[in-house]
């Protein structure tokens, strides 16, 4: 609060001119301020409400694009029968963009895919040394030369050899038993066409003789499968090409029935979420809008022509494309979706979810080609919805502009202290010139009763 005191009070007046100047500025400045509370108050309610609306639809749009997509109905269940001889699991949907073919496979786990491993038969003392020389190491066809240094214990040929080959995904080892140390050999990747092999290049006789005692204890091996009497062979135990998004994980040799279907919850629960987020914009707006009649109270968007156009193209729309599923063999009581009926008819939708599975068993195909993809029922409500979202939707434009009048308001609230501020100071200044003029005549009046006494004496 300014202060707008002469310094020395109302001397010659006696009376507070701080606080008749306050309350003479706080009059002349209650319209202006009432008025622009009243706007800066009702844009930010308008505000509120539009980014309550703004927020639902945004969550509509996420949900139509989930609806919208090629994979949207492509969730699958997969079980085998004896899960001791293979897991299976499945993705929504192949790369290709279809789905896991349903049905059930046959599938006979023939061979397990192991990784080649060699050990020496022949034990080596602790402190033995073998003389210069060099080894070949074979890795998936390609030949490593290995130089050995004179001297070298087996832990450092097992060293020559990992700093050779250990990028190649071949790792030496030294084991200890009772009867001595062996040198070991083992691949990290399976399959046949990841064989190792350890050959004598140059060197004595004990380098040779090592070499020589390498035996293979582990083959490098393909798993091998049969699908429906299909063979099929990879370099490892996981098998993912066989049947499009299905993966397989071998444990063991057998016989397994692998049983593909769709996911009734996970195809419903693309459509739930999407009926949940269509009412919910549709009850975001309702809020928005409606006008307590009670109370007589409206509401921050009571008769806003944006919001009843958006509700009114909503419901126009879901309308007509009802009409289209129907067209279709796609109506209420096949699919399971209508819009809420009298007496409690707000523009939301219903959703049946045992009639939509059951229309999912019997037509899972033209539920997909009727919701999905371009010019699909998502696309054209998606199409609708974003129209309101983004950097130039409607709704955006229209918070653009509410934060412009608040910004205004702002402005003109700084602008009307400023100019309270030169009406204090113009008062103040009429109270000096005031009491100047009160303290003269009080001067006067004292020096004529003065004199007026001298007289009377």
């Amino acid at each position: 609060m300014a202060d707008y005191s002469l310094g020395y009070g109302g001397i010659g007046s006696g009376l507070d001119i701080n606080g008749m100047v306050q309350q003479l500025v706080a009059a002349d400045r209650k319209p202006a301020d009432s008025s622009l509370n009243r706007l800066e108050t009702g844009a930010k309610f308008k505000l509120s409400a539009l980014g309550t609306v703004s927020s639902a639809f945004s969550t509509l749009e996420t949900t139509l694009k989930a609806l919208k997509a090629a994979d949207a109905f492509d969730a699958r269940t997969v079980k085998s029968s004896v899960d001791t001889v293979l897991a299976a699991t499945v993705g929504k949907s192949t790369s290709a963009g279809g789905s896991t073919p349903t049905g059930a496979y046959s599938i006979e786990v023939l061979a397990l895919a192991s990784a080649n491993k060699w050990v020496a038969d022949a034990p080596v003392a602790a402190d033995a040394r073998f003389g210069a020389g060099k080894l070949t190491l074979t890795v998936a066809g390609e030949d490593l030369s290995i130089d050995i240094a004179a001297d070298s214990t087996l832990a450092d040929v097992r060293s020559a050899i990992n700093a050779a080959a250990r990028s190649k995904g071949v790792q030496a080892s030294v084991l200890t038993s009772n009867d001595g140390q062996f040198l070991s050999l083992s691949s990290d990747k399976s399959g046949a066409a990841n064989t190792i092999s350890l050959s004598f290049a140059e060197g004595g006789s004990d380098l040779q003789a090592l070499v020589g005692s390498m035996k293979q204890r582990t083959p490098a091996q393909d798993a091998r499968i049969s699908i429906d009497g299909l063979t099929i062979t990879a370099s490892g135990n996981t098998i993912t090409e066989a049947v499009p998004g299905l993966s397989l994980e071998l444990k063991t040799l057998g016989t397994s029935t692998v049983t593909v279907t769709g996911d009734p919850a996970s195809n419903r629960k693309v459509v739930k979420e999407f009926v949940d987020a269509y009412n919910a914009a549709i009850d975001a707006i309702n809020a928005s809008t409606k006008y307590d009649a009670e109370n007589k109270t409206p509401s921050a968007l009571t008769g806003d022509a944006q919001m009843r156009s958006a509700a009114g193209q909503l419901r126009n729309l879901m309308g007509n494309l009802l009409g289209d599923l129907a067209k279709q063999g796609l109506d209420a009581k096949t699919l399971g979706i209508q819009t809420k009926g009298f007496p409690a008819s707000d523009g939301t939708l219903v959703f049946d979810s045992a009639k939509f599975d059951a229309a999912m068993v019997a037509n899972p195909e033209k539920i997909r080609a009727a919701f999905t993809g371009k010019d699909g029922f998502a696309d054209k409500l998606q199409t609708a919805v974003g129209s309101y979202l983004g950097s130039d939707g409607a709704f955006t434009e229209r918070s653009n502009s509410l934060n412009a009048q608040i910004k205004d308001v702002a402005t003109r609230r700084a602008a009307l202290d400023a100019r309270m501020e030169a009406v204090g100071n113009r008062y103040k200044r009429q109270f000096v010139a005031m009491e100047t003029m009160l303290s003269k005549m009080t001067s006067t009046s004292q020096a004529l009763a003065q004199q007026l006494a001298g007289l009377a004496q």
